[in-house]
């Protein structure tokens, strides 16, 4: 199976008596008459990585980077021409494990850049990649920052640096830019992290201490543009910062309580002039839950910990390998968030911008579980359905048969209906394209109820004495656990947007593809991908999934969701959090397998975003106070009721996510005077 390290590595060009080379020189000419070379390790990789001493680099790699290579000379000249190039060089990739046709393993670099080796460079350095926070890489300023680690929460992403669970940085490091220069803080020591939507999540050793790097260790570090957020320093000097950091007083931090104080003045009466305009019922709600977060410090904060399922993981690793290998660019949280919302929703539904692989990615989420033939169904929704009848069909009583819609949904579901043991998707395309609640309108009511209920009514029982093929399709179809639903959707003026009836039953994920740069750091694409040895049965993907009946949400996260609904139902009666979306939302947090992408807090994030903020939607004049007012020349949102209840319910979660919408629907406000 193919395998990708994201993070940077450091390397130069490997010994030509290294013993693990092939070949007898770390540089050689090709089959196809191209360079190839060999480059040894010298930074720290990731836990995972495997004790391999020698990657494989190509010439494509370093032409972007100025070496040029003369075809027409003699093959020494083209060798030691590359040999004198690297020498003076250092090389910054990631590295991806290929199996060859021979099921040999073979290492390659990829996404290479180049720097210069410092005068301090020997030849047997070891380097220690150490991430780089910064206000202008993860938006908070430094006392903001050092509050964060203080507090033990996520203080922003650095990808270039392994993210694995023993792969705990000891120490970080903090940029601060001035209009003159730019210096550099140690910060550290940390004995264990977490990595998700928030990125880093440090636990202290014991207290944070701080020291400023001096300008003659900042020479000995390898600090480059091509790779701006980390830093590879050499081990002498990380040991010494190490000692001297120990030697430190422990750093002080004047507003890690500001969050009490500015909660403890709200409760007591300091509330804004937006505060006045809310109702007393919910004011009194606010200041009950903003007691209840007071008086409980987050390190008190139990949220039950999802537990690993080896095969489960398996099956994620494939995922993320299929999706690589069809050039699909989505995020690994992306991939987690769907599988999440597979294995604990009724109905999910991707969304986003047409030709970012939705329909794809469904495709590939079935290939990883190893399904096969009509296990898969996708269903080109047409915009002239007006009816459950146009994806069904219908009694003909003219000709006594019944005739199945064009779709083969009836068919899938028979079968489903038959192979109970084996697991079946259904998936709607596009499924917009008409109203949903007109050819869906069956199936909403379906999914509503238990398992073991939900029975598709295709004509009157009446019939079905007098119907030729009543046989072959029978007055009603039950429709097991076996059978997931999801469907994929375009939001522009050719589509319909969603009624609360089918947000109320549904995950609506937003898909977001990583910048076009990472394209090129792909594998390349592959004609046909190897499916799983052995398909992933309904019992199999059944053991993925947590079906617990009883509530599980923590107090603080029903007491906002509870705070949500009140601040909404006072824009609108008919529209709020209930109950059924609570439920929903638990048992998503309850079957978020063990990974490093997505904590339990980026999830709730997740979910606010998915099951709530979905369904916040209407004028300005409704939505000014809740959503607030984007002020355009700050890129700010000012006023927003929401957002003040976030920043309240911090020990939950940040809400990144959940912010991020709130703007986006802020803004569309401000210029159309609506949002959907």
């Amino acid at each position: 199976m193919n395998k990708v390290w994201e993070n940077d590595l450091v390397g130069v060009l490997a010994d030509v008596d290294q013993s693990e080379l092939l070949y007898r020189d770390s540089i050689l000419i090709n089959k196809q008459d191209s360079l190839q070379f060999f480059v040894r390790i010298i930074s720290q990789p990731a836990e995972s990585f495997p004790n391999v001493k020698a990657v494989t680099g190509f010439y494509s790699d370093l032409e972007k980077w100025g070496f040029e290579d003369d075809y027409t000379q003699p093959e020494f000249i083209r060798k030691e021409k590359l040999r004198e190039w690297l020498d003076d060089r250092l090389l910054i990739f990631k590295v991806e494990k290929r199996i060859r046709y021979n099921h040999e393993e073979v290492y390659n670099m990829f996404g290479v850049r180049v720097m210069p080796k410092l005068p301090s460079y020997e030849k047997d350095i070891k380097l220690m990649p150490i991430p780089i926070f910064s206000q202008k890489v993860n938006g908070m300023e430094q006392n903001v920052f050092i509050s964060r680690l203080v507090e033990k929460k996520f203080v922003g992403r650095i990808t270039e640096v392994s993210h694995e669970a023993n792969d705990t940085p000891q120490i970080i490091l903090w940029r601060e830019e001035t209009e003159e220069d730019e210096q550099f803080t140690v910060y550290g020591v940390f004995e264990k992290h977490q990595y998700a939507h928030g990125g880093f999540n440090f636990e202290l050793r014991d207290e944070l201490k701080g020291l400023a790097l001096e300008e003659e260790w900042l020479d000995e570090c390898y600090l480059t543009d091509e790779s701006p957020n980390v830093a590879f320093v050499p081990i002498t000097l990380f040991q010494k910062l190490l000692h001297r950091l120990e030697e430190q007083e422990a750093v002080q931090v004047a507003d890690v309580s500001d969050r009490e104080k500015t909660l403890k003045d709200e409760v007591s009466g300091g509330a804004s002039s937006i505060d006045k305009q809310t109702s007393p019922e919910i004011q009194s709600s606010r200041q009950e839950v903003a007691v209840s977060v007071m008086e409980k410090p987050i390190s008190e904060i139990s949220v039950p910990v999802p537990k690993g399922n080896e095969k489960e993981q398996e099956f994620l690793e494939l995922l993320f390998s299929h999706t690589q290998d069809a050039g699909l660019i989505y995020r690994k949280e992306n991939l987690i968030n769907f599988h999440t919302s597979m294995k604990s929703s009724s109905l999910v539904i991707l969304s986003g911008m047409s030709g970012t692989g939705k329909t794809k990615l469904v495709e590939l989420y079935s290939h990883s579980l190893g399904l096969k033939g009509e296990q898969l169904t996708v269903i080109p929704v047409s915009p002239s359905w007006t009816s459950d009848s146009d994806l069904i069909g219908y009694a003909d009583t003219l000709n006594m048969v019944y005739r199945p819609g064009d779709s083969g949904l009836i068919n899938a579901l028979r079968k489903a209906e038959d192979d109970k043991d084996k697991l079946y998707i259904i998936c709607f395309d596009e499924m917009n394209l008409a109203r949903v609640e007109h050819y869906f309108s069956q199936f909403l009511s379906i999914l509503e109820m238990d398992h073991g209920k939900r029975v598709l009514r295709l004509y009157n029982d009446d019939l079905e004495s007098r119907l030729y093929n009543s046989a072959q399709y029978p007055p009603t179809i039950v429709i097991r656990e076996n059978v997931l639903f999801v469907g994929t959707v375009n939001m522009d003026e050719s589509t319909y947007h969603f009624s609360d009836k089918v947000l109320d039953r549904a995950n609506v994920l937003s898909l977001d593809v990583m910048p076009f740069t990472e394209m090129k750091q792909l594998p390349e694409k592959k004609k046909g991908m190897v499916a799983r040895a052995d398909e992933v049965d309904y019992d199999t993907f059944e053991s993925f999934q947590y079906k617990n009946r009883s509530l599980s949400l923590h107090d603080d996260e029903l007491g906002l969701l509870w705070e949500v609904h009140q601040m909404m139902q006072s824009v609108n009666k008919q529209v709020g959090v209930g109950p059924r979306i609570v439920k929903q939302i638990d048992q998503y947090l309850g079957n978020l397998p063990a990974q490093e992408y997505i904590l339990r807090e980026d999830a709730f994030d997740l979910q606010v975003v998915q099951r709530v903020l979905t369904k916040v939607r209407g004028s300005e004049d409704q939505l000014r106070d809740l959503l607030g007012r984007y002020n355009r020349e700050k890129d700010t949102v000012e006023g927003s009721l929401i957002i003040r209840l976030f920043d309240r319910y911090t020990n939950i979660s940040i809400f990144k996510e959940s912010r991020n919408v709130i703007k986006q629907k802020a803004k569309e406000l401000k210029y159309n005077g609506y949002t959907m």
